[in-house]
């Protein structure tokens, strides 16, 4: 059983899709793992991945951790692995701990370019103004989806949650070389993913990106928007503050900002 991290819900209609996409690396073992200590953990995750018994959680200790008497038993699961969502995840942690081998970032950037060359809408619903509207999907979706053959509910969960994960492997590395990308998919039609994109900018603190999000923001509906803006809360930009400020309850841009034991210019840290 996996819950989630501390999660503030704001009324918008994609913070649900957002924190879901990102459950497989947010998600924390259930009851027990607060009682050990973090050299526990790490030790734990680092024997569970040797012996290939193993979840996204584990891996993500080991990254959080800099344990890097893991990479090569995460080198091998890498190879072994038939999951593309565990491959990324473990290509995901071998590039924060420094591993040369270009094939990781290969398939990062692999993964991440489903999201970054999807044309498809965010699903969602919006009336005019910018409020959501639950349980429909968008007409211009529906079409999209008849366009290119889909059911309209399948693409519907490819689009909301799969794709940003896509992307999210990439974006939390905090490698510049994806500066390129995560500046590309800020124009995605997927708010989600643009969310995405946005935070993956806030993790390193590229303040010539603060207008691309500011944008990004104004021009998404006003449900969307809020979730796109939680990146200015960690860019140290004065531009950023006051837009993060027009877009987001003060109590809740402070939330974001004092995590328990995390830097606090690392959104996907929260």
């Amino acid at each position: 059983m996996a819950i989630m991290k501390k999660v503030i819900v704001l009324h918008s209609p994609i913070r649900g899709s957002l924190f879901l996409s990102m459950l497989c690396v947010l998600a924390i073992a259930a009851s027990g793992q607060t009682e050990q200590t973090q050299a526990q953990r790490v030790a734990d995750a680092v024997e569970k991945v040797k012996h290939g018994n193993f979840g996204l959680v584990q891996v993500e200790e080991i990254a959080r951790a800099q344990a890097a008497q893991a990479i090569p038993a995460l080198k091998e699961q890498f190879v072994r692995s038939q999951d593309a969502n565990k491959r990324a995840k473990i290509a995901d942690a071998l590039v924060r701990l420094g591993a040369e081998d270009e094939v990781y970032w290969d398939f990062l950037v692999k993964q991440a370019m489903l999201a970054v060359e999807s044309d498809a809408p965010y699903p969602g619903s919006f009336d005019p103004q910018g409020r959501t509207v639950r349980r429909r999907l968008s007409p211009e979706f529906v079409e999209w989806a008849k366009a290119h053959h889909l059911p309209a509910d399948v693409a519907a969960q490819t689009v909301a949650y799969e794709l940003p994960g896509d992307l999210m492997f990439l974006a939390e590395t905090g490698d510049q070389r994806g500066l390129p990308l995560l500046r590309r998919a800020m124009f995605s039609d997927n708010y989600v993913i643009q969310a995405v994109a946005a935070k993956g900018l806030a993790k390193l603190q590229d303040n010539t990106s603060v207008p691309i999000i500011v944008a990004a923001c104004q021009k998404a509906p006003a449900d969307a928007a809020p979730a796109i803006a939680e990146a200015l809360v960690y860019f140290d930009d004065p531009q950023a503050q006051i837009a993060a400020g027009m877009y987001l309850p003060k109590d809740f841009s402070k939330a974001l900002r004092e995590p328990m034991g995390v830097p606090a210019n690392d959104p996907f840290a929260q």
